[in-house]
């Protein structure tokens, strides 16, 4: 049997906003690659489409589904992209209307029901973790079997909507075999410029799931409150994968706390410092899970960044955010890194609800205090379901017209949630004018200018740039 990966073009501009002249595409879906190479390993054709590098999705996709022929379309998506899915699932169906869709991905994963009521285009929906719930549903479909006993799985029976119950989380990371990378034309896609020391930088996820409790975020909603890693020794079969196969040169770890188990940490570290791996690499952070200890050993096997999620000034709304993190730790943590030469990226959240002018003042001065190489403000965004969302909601600041493509973190003219004890132009005044006088701080210019030692970094602050130029002008 087989199946067509099919990923959504999304218009940048919209995705990005004013960023997106120098905005990547976030490289290749891990996900999907990990799907694949399962799919592959249980000897099932696959097949992908990125539509972000098609002409004309709508003119080229009939030709493709009639190259490939596919007995099952699979759709990934999150909430801003949601509608994006459908669009291209209702192009589907015109162009195709006997095959079958299905969709899977952070919003269909919370919700499965509503996702396949209000959409006759899509036929099944996969919830949480995806390779053993697709390959039982495409092995079921080729043997006409019942899909009672598929867990993790939304259907219709009788017209009628069913979800099954949810299934167990993969307790064991490495029984899954390496993503299969190759289906990806990866010489096409390019990773924020925020996220790179030397080209080819690949993204890879070692581990799922998160232990915190921070209102705004979803992923224990889906891949569960225990953190489950990939052997240090697996992560280093897939890096030298990446190298000899695609010339890797640099990784972005895209885990919520990559350096959550020390000793993990420490054991994948010294794997890449005797292997002589060669590349450089970030990953994201908390303040309170490194030490000067574990930052040394990283910065000795090739980490050149990281990125912390500050998110406020004011120790009332971390504790509203349930980030269980004192400012303080923050600044220690951020002033080390610095001061080890590392990159440091610190992303910042203005107008937590119960904030005022002040607060969000007080955490724009913290940002241009310490002066990392990189900032990122963004208003509050109340992902569906996440505890923040009813925060937001029972504060009066959230939308009552919201569209699924509004929960976009780059979306300025038009935010889910203004903080009702800011002015709405007052808030994303202070927004947009935090952003322009940061990259104007000298200690950030000189901070940024410290870092360019090769033609790489030239070219990457050369997109940085235009990145700017856009985000200055709105053009």
């Amino acid at each position: 049997m087989k199946i067509l990966f099919l990923l959504p073009g999304v218009d940048k501009q919209k995705q990005w906003g004013r960023w997106h002249r120098g905005a990547g595409n976030n490289t290749f879906n891990y996900g999907i690659a990990c799907l694949a190479g399962f799919l592959l390993g249980k000897g099932m054709e696959v097949a992908l489409i990125d539509a972000q590098f098609l002409d004309d999705t709508e003119k080229d996709l009939p030709g493709i589904l009639a190259r490939e022929k596919p007995d099952l379309i699979g759709i990934s998506c999150y909430t801003p992209t949601y509608m994006d899915a459908v669009n291209t699932a209702d192009l589907c169906k015109r162009i195709a209307p006997g095959i079958r869709i299905v969709f899977g991905g952070a919003h269909p994963s919370l919700y499965p029901e509503e996702t396949l009521k209000d959409n006759q285009s899509v036929d099944y929906v996969v919830f949480g973790e995806g390779e053993y719930t697709l390959h039982e549903l495409m092995c079921c479909l080729e043997q006409g079997s019942d899909l009672f006993s598929v867990k993790g799985l939304g259907h219709r029976k009788n017209g009628k909507v069913v979800i099954n119950p949810r299934r167990e989380f993969i307790q064991s990371l490495d029984e899954l075999p390496i993503p299969a990378y190759h289906v990806f034309p990866l010489d096409k896609y390019r990773i924020q410029v925020t996220s790179y020391k030397r080209l080819p930088t690949y993204t890879m996820v070692a581990s799922r799931g998160c232990p915190y409790s921070c209102t705004f975020c979803q992923v224990k909603q889906f891949l569960g409150t225990r953190m489950r890693y990939k052997s240090p020794h697996r992560i280093m079969e897939e890096i030298m994968y990446l190298k000899e196969k695609h010339n890797a040169r640099g990784i972005m770890f895209q885990d919520s706390t990559f350096t959550f188990d020390w000793n993990w940490i420490r054991e994948f570290c010294e794997l890449l410092i005797k292997e002589k791996a060669d590349l450089t690499w970030m990953c994201f952070t908390r303040a309170d899970r490194v030490n000067r200890e574990i930052l040394d050993l990283m910065k000795r096997a090739g980490c050149f960044g990281m990125s912390y999620g500050v998110e406020s000034a004011n120790q009332k709304s971390l504790d509203l955010l349930k980030k269980n993190m004192k400012v303080e730790k923050i600044i220690e943590s951020i002033r080390l890194s610095l001061d080890m030469g590392f990159f440091v990226t610190a992303t910042y959240i203005l107008g937590i609800p119960g904030e005022d002018e002040n607060d969000v003042k007080n955490t724009v001065r913290l940002a241009n205090r310490m002066g990392t190489h990189i900032a990122h403000f963004y208003l509050p965004i109340p992902y569906p379901e996440s505890e923040l969302y009813y925060q937001c909601k029972e504060d009066g600041g959230l939308r009552e017209d919201l569209k699924w493509e509004d929960f976009n973190m780059f979306n300025d003219e038009n935010p889910v949630y203004i903080n009702p004890k800011i002015d709405s132009k007052v808030l994303i005044g202070l927004k947009q004018s935090a952003v322009r006088n940061y990259y104007l701080n000298p200690k950030v210019i000189w901070r940024n200018l410290k870092t360019v030692n090769s033609l790489d970094d030239i070219k990457k602050y050369y997109i940085a740039g235009k990145a700017l130029f856009g985000f200055y002008t709105g053009k």
